[in-house]
């Protein structure tokens, strides 16, 4: 389930990662509105958290593609922690309409907490629910 997991936010993550790299750095424009944003959406990307989001694309692909089971269990756990701790920074730090609030390099708008809290607790129930392959016993003979 987690290699599975890992392959579909593969695809989520490099549109997230790739396009946020085109969608600008959110600073203040004219001292009222911020870049980062996609259209009405506010997003206010910053260079960190594109790097985050690429680092999350390679670390996905690898379980999705390259992985043991346990390994990719592990991994997906642990990145949907890092999420799950990052969505609720996000909630406690905020956001306003200039990008002014932020912490470690990031700001954190609604939607961009929304979307760290989702993927990071389905990563969380994925590798709690992904089966460990059993051992077998060796022959009585």
């Amino acid at each position: 389930m987690a290699r599975l997991y890992a392959q579909l936010f593969s695809l989520v993550f490099l549109v997230v990662g790739i396009g946020g790299w085109f969608l600008g750095t959110a600073s203040t424009r004219h001292g009222v509105d911020a870049q980062g944003n996609l259209g009405s959406v506010t997003l206010h990307m910053t260079w960190v958290r594109d790097v985050l989001d690429v680092l999350l694309l390679a670390l996905f692909v690898y379980v999705g593609f390259v992985a043991g089971r346990r390994t990719g269990r592990l991994l997906v756990g642990a990145a949907g922690l890092f999420l799950v701790a990052i969505a609720i920074a996000g909630l406690v730090v905020g956001d306003d309409r200039p990008a002014t609030k932020g912490f470690a390099g990031m700001n954190f708008p609604l939607a961009i907490n929304v979307f760290d809290a989702v993927i990071g607790v389905l990563g969380v129930l994925t590798a709690l629910g992904t089966l460990e392959d059993q051992e077998t016993e060796p022959a009585v003979r």
